[in-house]
């Protein structure tokens, strides 16, 4: 009953927050062709580079096209639904404005994580959808695998985006330069995951968990194990878990700044 009421909660936070942005509709649509474009610029590069040398550390412009692919789809899920939890909790934690959230009977880490969302966002899951069919390497029989792909990037997305909040319970001024994490993030994890090797590897799988996103689910598509696959999943749902306990933990050292509003 629970995780039913939490669900129908989300789904009304989340039609409000698409009514307030789509009200806004040219504003909506240029945010829509902005992000379409930089992720493009970004891509075009990398583009121009395996063009010129082929293969790098074994991969080709194909494998690029696919991890871009499951970027995008990933991304845009996160940002849709959830982009509230590293754009605004900090802020609010540091103003004191999470008793607005701690006094409603929901689920407080839902309700801050959902309290933005950038529905232009889906439009990307379009985009990555014609990358990946533009990369040759889906078929039917590998979609299932695609799709838990995306999960664990989303997972991943999810899980950095908490932990970027949630530092604000530890030290100040988080709101500032927080975002500047996620940005690092999302450069390492738009990068061929054929440039990564040695222990910057495995930083990027157990530490900087960009790795679920480049790497891990090219190589679980193109030359799947049950052991790659299950690491992939593994160590998403480890850092999802260990994000929300990490919000928890912090949320008991929270002071409050004494703002009983109300949220529309």
């Amino acid at each position: 009953m629970a995780a039913r009421s939490s669900l129908r909660f989300f789904w009304v936070l989340l039609k409000t927050n698409i009514s307030n942005v789509t009200a806004l509709k040219l504003n909506f649509v240029l945010e829509s062709l902005f992000m379409a474009a930089n992720n493009m610029m970004m891509f075009a590069t990398w583009v121009i580079l395996f063009h010129t040398f082929k293969e790098i550390n074994g991969w080709n412009v194909r494998h690029l096209i696919l991890m871009t692919g499951i970027v995008m789809c990933s991304y845009s899920i996160y940002a849709a639904f959830f982009r509230g939890v590293a754009d605004t909790m900090a802020g609010y934690i540091e103003r004191g404005e999470m008793d607005t959230f701690i006094l409603q009977p929901r689920n407080i880490l839902l309700n801050v994580s959902g309290s933005r969302s950038a529905p232009s966002a889906m439009g990307e899951v379009l985009s990555g959808a014609i990358f990946l069919i533009w990369s040759g390497m889906i078929t039917i029989q590998t979609i299932p695998l695609l799709l838990l792909c995306i999960l664990a990037g989303f997972l991943v997305f999810l899980a950095v985006g908490i932990f970027i909040g949630s530092l604000a319970f530890y030290m100040k001024e988080v709101e500032g330069w927080g975002m500047q994490i996620m940005n690092i993030f999302l450069s390492l994890s738009t990068q061929p995951g054929s440039i990564y090797t040695g222990s910057v590897k495995l930083f990027l799988i157990f530490v900087f968990p960009a790795g679920v996103l480049t790497f891990m689910p090219v190589e679980a598509i193109t030359n799947p194990t049950p052991s790659g696959i299950l690491t992939m999943i593994g160590i998403a749902i480890a850092f999802f878990f260990a994000s929300i306990l990490f919000f928890y933990r912090g949320l008991k050292h929270y002071e409050s700044g004494n703002s009983f509003g109300i949220r529309g």
